[in-house]
């Protein structure tokens, strides 16, 4: 992340984006196969209605879930970079651009989980997770990549298609309190809600960015009205008319950063699960409905206006220095502005509906759709998996799903033991990890749980909860008093 913000603007983050997808190896929240393995209590991550069938789940801290995604709808890092075996490579400039959409997206994750506990109560399941999450989305452009890989030649005469690109990463702590109740007649529902902390942050939000090319001269016109919002380390500062460069703003340790509490937000998770018959069970979820409200080491930048570049652009791939040539000149020929406001970004909500049917006692067949509100594009997918219970210490899935524009993501999942200790791992395309080159994407979540008093419901009189013990209490005394004023009533 710190190369690419190293040369962030306005004018050209969509550029160096691209730059950072054609230069740099793959690295590692679809979770489709997990979400119908139950016995994981991590699905309780994905539907929130997942009850445990355990008294006590307990997720150590750091070895509970780790989870890594990457996905890109676009191309394969193979389509676009030759990889030697002495670690360099080379961008492969013949890639056929047009077989690529015109609006295309990459996503990358990866979440820690710092603490997960779930506490079965007759019908009630409670849970508390903390979660350490970060996320980078990216929406590029065809003409974007082409544009990166070979130059402006091919664009002679016409514009550089960049309307709708652009780049999130967001960084933040989650703190979430669910409660899922089982009301009878196969209807379950769960509720969840997070306490969020942003750490890190940095958005283009919808910037409308023009690039025309010169027929005779190769010359770029550039119309721009955008810009990026930050909350990092690193902060633009000027250092001459028309000319800045990032500075450390925040010097502090990594420890600070991480507790840094000046960023809060909020979000909520609804999540439902229903028998509709002795065989067919519907479920689905919505998650991350919510928002981080920015406070802390802010960069607001904007720069409007046009400007023709009279730069080396020319036939050739561009680089670093090229972009920093385009960003000094636009600021110098353009209107631009540095703030430090506060700002709000939203999170991306995930829809998930699914349907399982029994084939028999051991196996269940699944189907489930998956739809994630990327900012500005819709990510899209299906999965069906086969699902089997040979006995109360093992669960195991394989799956098949089309996601990201591809059908090549084989999944698989196993979770084994219980009472007291349970491994697992879980994966929508393992694939990725093995053939790096020729996937659109890889995924993977492991872990280790505990769990105590399985196979009977959670006594509270044998934990010492005295705070669950209190609301019982609580309850039942305005029950009576209810009861009471009926009778009276009467």
């Amino acid at each position: 992340m710190s190369q690419l913000f190293h040369f962030i603007t306005p004018a050209v983050t969509l550029i160096a984006l691209m730059i950072s997808l054609v230069c740099n190896p793959l690295k590692a929240q679809q979770n489709n196969t997990l979400f119908f393995m139950h016995s994981i209590p991590e699905s309780n991550f994905i539907n929130p209605a997942v009850q445990g069938d355990c008294g006590v789940f307990i997720g150590l801290p750091l070895v509970s879930s780790v989870h890594m995604n990457f996905a890109n709808s676009g191309f394969v890092l193979g389509d676009v970079v030759t990889i030697y075996t002495d670690n360099t490579f080379k961008r492969k400039s013949d890639f056929n651009t047009q077989k690529i959409r015109g609006l295309n997206y990459f996503v990358t994750e990866l979440h820690t989980t710092l603490l997960a506990v779930g506490i079965q109560r007759d019908d009630l399941y409670y849970t508390f997770t903390a979660i350490e999450k970060d996320n980078a989305i990216g929406v590029y452009t065809r003409d974007l990549v082409a544009f990166a890989l070979r130059g402006s030649q091919e664009f002679e005469g016409q514009a550089v298609q960049l309307k709708g690109a652009r780049l999130n990463f967001n960084h933040y702590r989650e703190y979430a309190l669910g409660v899922s109740k089982n009301y009878g007649d196969g209807l379950t529902l769960g509720l969840k809600a997070k306490l969020l902390f942003g750490k890190f942050n940095l958005t283009t939000g919808n910037s409308q960015i023009e690039a025309f090319v010169d027929e005779t001269s190769d010359d770029i016109v550039f119309d721009i009205d955008g810009g990026f919002n930050s909350s990092m380390p690193s902060s633009l500062r000027m250092e001459g008319v028309g000319t800045y460069r990032f500075y450390t703003r925040y010097d502090a340790s990594i420890f600070k950063h991480l507790m840094n509490g000046r960023n809060p937000g909020f979000a909520f998770d609804f999540g439902m699960i229903y028998r509709y018959s002795e065989r067919l069970t519907l479920s689905g979820s919505l998650l991350d409905l919510g928002m981080i409200f920015y406070r802390s080491n802010l960069t607001g930048y904007t720069l409007q206006g046009n400007h023709s570049y009279y730069g080396p652009f020319g036939t050739g791939p561009i680089n670093e220095n090229y972009l920093w040539d385009v960003f000094d000149e636009l600021n110098q020929n353009m209107d631009e502005e540095i703030t430090d406001e506060p700002y709000t970004y939203f999170l991306d909500p995930k829809l998930y509906l699914g349907a399982a049917y029994q084939l028999n006692k051991k196996f269940d067949l699944n189907f489930l759709l998956y739809n994630r509100l990327l900012p500005g594009k819709l990510q899209t997918g299906a999965t069906v998996s086969l699902l089997t219970r040979p006995s109360d210490k093992l669960e195991a899935s394989v799956s098949v799903s089309y996601m990201n524009r591809s059908f090549t993501n084989l999944g698989f999942g196993i979770g084994y033991g219980k009472n007291p200790l349970q491994w697992y791992v879980v994966s929508d395309n393992i694939l990725g990890f093995i053939l790096p080159l020729s996937m659109k994407s890889a995924n993977l979540r492991f872990g280790v749980n505990l769990f105590f008093d399985c196979g009977k419901k959670f006594s509270m009189n044998e934990c010492g909860c005295e705070w669950l013990r209190d609301a019982e209490e609580r309850r039942l005394r305005i029950e009576n008093a209810k009861r009471g004023r009926k009778v009276k009533g009467n």
